[in-house]
């Protein structure tokens, strides 16, 4: 993975090379993982059976035995949902990004769906420390008729320690495909705080989240009920399209985490309600 040339005047140190390679398939009326490699510091949490309404939907928790992320650190995770699956991947705790005295961390996510498959990845937040470095570049290949809900929250930093946009750079990128490359849309944020006055471009919010539900499933009663939990708990937020009528994705600002944790959820819960595949995964009623 290349980064931005932004990066390149911290120099090229690395340090860890972390892996998690992830295969999901069908067994009989379960999500199972079928292949699973791993390179510290990441782990993979055996699959978890945690929704009674969808007892086959298989719960993965990607940790790091590192406790966070480090300088130097190059990490990649690579997911692959397999036909008829269904899926939530979510982290151990925050992600905390820590200080670097030289080079910079980054994090390659790759995300591709086979045919009426449904994944939800939905991690903690990210709490870049004060001198962090963090380019992260996610790919997400989504089959026409497969549903991906794909959660991404950024803190200030550690605001209970006095460190809030302290950070150098947290540069993040997301791209969409259909199977063979053609593009859906992309989505980049470039966050280099320095100095105090960058947070008036966040409303003074101390926390912001984006929500990408890329669904063929019915978009305007989706928006329908998102708009309705966004007014419901008056957070400073909003919907829209996403390009090539290929979903919906939300954008959050706010200070308190319970909040957007809450919000979040719920939103996960509409896309997960609307873009399951109705013929393989049965809820109960």
């Amino acid at each position: 993975m290349q980064a931005p040339p932004k990066f390149i005047k911290y120099g090229n140190f690395e340090a860890e090379r972390g892996l998690a390679r992830v295969r999901l398939a069908k067994s009989d009326s379960r999500t199972v993982l079928s292949h699973l490699q791993t390179k510290a510091p990441l782990l993979v949490q055996r699959a978890l059976y945690l929704d009674p309404y969808f007892p086959g939907m298989a719960h993965v928790y990607l940790m790091s035995s590192a406790g966070g992320i480090l300088q130097g650190d190059r990490l990649d995770i690579d997911i692959y949902a397999g036909e008829n699956t269904m899926s939530h991947f979510t982290t151990q705790a925050a992600t905390k990004i820590y200080r670097m005295n030289k080079g910079f961390a980054s994090q390659t996510i790759s995300i591709t769906t086979a045919p009426r498959s449904y994944i939800e990845f939905v991690p903690h937040e990210l709490i870049p420390f004060r001198s962090s470095r963090y380019y992260q570049n996610v790919t997400m290949d989504v089959s026409p008729d497969s549903t991906v809900v794909y959660c991404e929250t950024v803190c200030a930093g550690r605001t209970a320690s006095g460190e809030s946009f302290d950070f150098d750079v947290c540069f993040l990128r997301m791209t969409a495909r259909r199977p063979g490359g053609s593009a859906i849309f992309s989505d980049v944020c470039n966050i280099e705080p320095n100095g105090k006055r960058f947070k008036v471009l966040f409303g003074d919010k101390t926390i912001w989240s984006t929500i990408y539900v890329v669904t063929p499933s019915n978009h305007e009663c989706i928006d329908r009920e998102i708009s309705l939990a966004l007014h419901d708990r008056g957070i400073l937020a909003g919907c829209s399209t996403l390009p090539r009528d290929s979903g919906l994705f939300v954008r959050i600002l706010d200070d308190s985490i319970d909040n957007v944790t809450d919000l979040t959820n719920a939103i996960v819960e509409i896309a997960r309600k609307h873009g399951h595949v109705n013929d393989v995964i049965t809820p109960f009623l």
